[in-house]
């Protein structure tokens, strides 16, 4: 199975960072500091604080120390940096960490700058958790995140989401009303060349920030289009992208509506409900809910969203604090959704956080049937924390289960029909996991099958 990746981190990428929080950020203020050692002990006081499990600071500081001479060996700078010893008090501890630190930063000799070495100890010390929603992030991209979850425009590009296999980049979704759509950009274009530059050999990273760049200029992508004997080059204006959390809601098929959730950001909900009223008011009798890419978002969104697919009173998540109490969350509301609605959810390897739970509760209520390939298995609940520079800390701060106590971290949710989409599929321009969705979908319906969802009354 491929490596799993954090939220931020997804395969499915917009050309920009990806995230998907839980919970509502924690906005710190004021001016910015120097980052240094003192940064580094500022984010391990965030992490004492709030982390949801205990923290070992002397275990932390040794983290930070690996990191730092990882780093400066990088930079073809050799040092030993001492581990604190174990038994050392937390000032102790501190006071020897800042010796080292500025060991580390005069032995860098102004190859890497205070900021970078603190940036490096930091990403060293959230690295030790092992946890998905636990990540440093710079300033640029705290903010990118911050614009995000509110549905501001938080990058300047073309409006494509990038899809990379095997070495090779495909338009896995053109976003809704921006330069890409109304420049005829495709689902599973190939992108060959971004301006003179070919796509072989490149980094995700690399690919993102060719595509990206100042509004109001000019970005020529070469594309390989399925079906297209000879190469199409497409000049697209850069513009600021809003990302809805609906990309698509339509009749696939006669009876058979489909609806491409991409994120769960302040207003998910009323998207949702807005979309399904739709399809249901063009005859919707089975629903596709396409989670594919989606990399969650907060926490609130996802219960609203399930409280439109699910009965009233059933558990749909469980979450678990600090001090090790346990919360069953619950649906609240009648299903916007009618029961008689057979739902098919399409799932893959980006769909992770909130999209995971969303899947694993309609599953565990044999509410839908679940396609396509086993999901990220990124499922905590996590904040984001200001840090005095401009950068932040996502911190986990709730262990999540699903609706019945199943740990979807590390473990995903699993498929009843398990179909990959495959780089031979995305060069033929086919989606044979959105066809079998669809196949089920009809099949549920010519069938006359009604979900059952059993009642589960409040303790």
């Amino acid at each position: 199975m491929k490596r799993r990746t954090a939220p931020w981190q997804v395969l499915a990428l917009v050309v920009v960072l990806a995230a998907g929080l839980l919970l509502a950020p924690h906005v710190g203020r004021g001016q910015a500091a120097p980052a240094d050692a003192g940064l580094v002990l500022e984010a391990l006081g965030v992490l004492d604080q709030h982390y949801v499990d205990p923290v070992d600071r002397v275990r932390l500081l040794n983290a930070a120390l690996t990191a730092l001479e990882r780093a400066l060996a990088a930079a073809g700078v050799t040092v030993t940096l001492e581990p604190l010893p174990a038994g050392a008090t937390d000032n102790e501890a501190d006071r020897l960490f800042r010796a080292r630190f500025d060991t580390a930063q005069a032995a860098a000799k102004g190859k890497l700058s205070a900021q970078a070495l603190a940036y490096a100890a930091i990403r060293g010390m959230t690295a030790t958790f092992n946890d998905s929603h636990t990540g440093f992030m710079t300033p640029e991209q705290y903010t990118e995140r911050l614009r995000k979850q509110r549905r501001e425009a938080f990058f300047s590009g073309v409006g494509i989401v990038l899809l990379p296999n095997e070495g090779r980049f495909y338009v896995r979704d053109v976003i809704p009303n921006t330069p890409a759509q109304r420049a005829g950009v495709r689902r599973f274009d190939r992108i060959l060349r971004v301006g003179d530059v070919a796509t072989s050999g490149l980094e995700v990273d690399q690919v993102v920030n060719l595509i990206r760049g100042p509004e109001g200029t000019p970005v020529t992508l070469t594309l390989q289009r399925p079906g297209r004997p000879t190469p199409l080059v497409v000049t697209v204006v850069r513009a600021p992208i809003e990302m809805p959390s609906v990309f698509a809601a339509e009749m696939v098929q006669p009876g058979v509506g489909y609806v491409q959730l991409y994120q769960f950001v302040e207003g998910t909900t009323a998207e949702m409900r807005a979309a399904l009223g739709r399809l249901l008011g063009q005859g919707m009798r089975a629903l596709v809910l396409d989670v594919r890419g989606n990399s969650g978002g907060f926490l609130h969104e996802l219960r609203g969203t399930l409280n439109l697919l699910l009965p009233a009173g059933l558990p749909i998540y469980q979450e678990t604090t600090r001090g090790g109490q346990t919360t069953v969350v619950r649906t609240r509301a009648p299903a916007f959704l009618p029961r008689t609605v057979p739902i098919v959810v399409l799932v893959d390897e980006g769909s992770a956080s909130a999209a995971e739970l969303l899947a694993a509760a309609l599953k565990e209520h044999g509410r839908a049937l679940i396609v396509g390939t086993k999901t990220a298995g990124a499922v905590e609940a996590s904040t984001l924390y200001r840090l005095s520079d401009g950068s932040a800390l996502s911190v986990t701060i709730l262990r999540m289960r699903s609706a019945k106590g199943a740990r979807l971290e590390r473990e995903g949710v699993t498929p009843h029909v398990t179909l990959e989409l495959t780089v031979e599929d995305l060069e033929r321009g086919v989606d044979p996991p959105l066809a079998r969705a669809v196949q089920l979908a009809r099949q549920r319906v010519a069938a006359g099958r009604i979900p059952t969802v059993a009642q589960s009354p409040r303790p």
